[in-house]
């Protein structure tokens, strides 16, 4: 009886070493086929949060298994430059045949989007900027050229810009937009999509309020350009206030005229919102999260205070980020459907509509990757799912699996 416990020690300790010293790929294929008793002590043994998702076998699927389809997942190692916060974070666009990627200090690189069929062939080529940037906040590519949300510190006061540069091996970039409202803290939100209103051709673009922990008026005010979704005039560089009540859009979607968009909240409540003209969405009065310092209470209710509700709340909150329209072309089984991307959660989120309205949805499906992921793409030539994964600096790869 000594010698089997004494054997059943060493193997749980063995096991141990081999999930922390293993790759994530490995790690919850693995992981995932244990029994429930020995998840459980190496949950407690590692206090780590990706056991806690992995042993979640329920609510979480990994890759290349999803509910409907086999999606398989390959990462290139691209960014070795560490942003502000301590990540490898970038952002990504589509261009003809090529992937660009733009660093948060603002290094542009290229990949050819042919040399995705050969990981180990790929090879990333620099550009060269005329533009030194203080912090990008996301790229937009439009027509030939190539939009660049970011902000600029003058006397303690932070300005939030977007440049401009026509796509070649050399970006000259010009001042498309300086907008003059003075933030005392960080510059959030940024997200760039291209949007027609009345006929005219402009540019959509998130701001965030000014203060992470202590929320303030301006998202409210119709003065204040913070906590908005703003449109602006491609043609006579005039915005104007979209929609109010904004925390940090980090994610914008466009389809015709349906806008969605995702938002931080505080402490558990980051939001999924479609977006309609002259709306109100809450913050900072409304939100189902509970504030960092407990000396606020929120508005639990959007619409009983006169506030635009959430399509979704995410209660915990996930790190959401940016999200995309997926086409129904990916795959019969996918229509109606977006992706939201997540931070902190290190997963990509399928979201099922109804229908092609995007009001009501049916259901999430949560895709575990592994990594924190700023950015996401879809490349419709090739049907490939591009993400932008910040913990390693890698450029994720999604298709369908043909093996299915």
């Amino acid at each position: 009886m000594r010698i089997l416990k004494t054997k059943l020690i060493l193997s749980f300790f063995i096991l141990f070493i081999v999930l922390l010293t293993v790759g994530n790929k490995f790690k919850w294929q693995i992981y995932q086929k244990l029994p429930n008793y020995l998840k459980s002590i190496i949950l407690i043994a590692t206090n780590n949060k990706n056991y806690f998702n992995l042993m979640n076998d329920y609510n979480v699927v990994f890759l290349p298994d999803t509910q409907k389809i086999k999606i398989s997942f390959e990462k290139i190692n691209l960014i070795n430059e560490q942003d502000s916060i301590g990540y490898k974070g970038f952002f990504l666009d589509v261009f003809k045949e090529n992937i660009l990627i733009t660093t948060k200090k603002g290094n542009f690189f290229k990949v050819k989007i042919k040399n995705l069929d050969k990981i180990k062939n790929t090879e990333i080529k620099k550009l060269s900027s005329s533009k030194a940037f203080e912090e990008v906040l996301d790229i937009f590519i439009l027509d030939n050229k190539i939009y660049v949300s970011s902000f600029t510190t003058i006397d303690q006061c932070k300005y939030l810009n977007i440049h401009s540069a026509i796509i070649d091996q050399n970006l000259d970039f010009i001042l498309f937009k300086k907008f003059k409202e003075c933030g005392k803290e960080t510059i959030r939100g940024g997200r760039i999509q291209e949007f027609y209103f009345e006929g005219n051709r402009g540019l959509l673009i998130t701001t965030g309020d000014l203060k992470k922990d202590f929320p303030n008026q301006l998202p409210q005010d119709q003065n204040s350009i913070f906590g908005k979704v703003l449109f602006i005039n491609l043609d006579t560089k005039d915005y104007f206030i979209y929609s109010k009540g904004h925390r940090n859009s980090q994610g914008l979607a466009v389809k015709a005229d349906i806008i969605l968009s995702s938002e931080h909240g505080p402490k558990g409540g980051d939001e999924l919102n479609k977006i309609s003209i002259n709306k109100n969405y809450g913050w900072p009065n409304a939100s189902y999260g509970l504030s960092y310092d407990n000396k606020r209470e929120y508005l639990a209710s959007h619409m009983a205070n006169g506030y635009e509700e959430p399509l979704y709340t995410f209660v915990p909150s996930i790190g959401i980020s940016e999200i995309i329209f997926l086409p129904d072309v990916f795959h019969e089984r996918w229509k109606n459907n977006i992706l939201i991307t997540s931070l902190s959660d290190k997963s990509i989120y399928r979201v099922k509509f109804r229908d092609k309205n995007f009001n009501r949805i049916l259901y999430l499906e949560k895709i575990f990757v592994g990594e924190r992921i700023r950015d996401i793409k879809y490349i419709n030539e090739r049907k490939i799912i591009i993400l932008a994964l910040e913990d390693t600096g890698s450029l994720g790869i999604m298709r369908i699996n043909d093996k299915q």
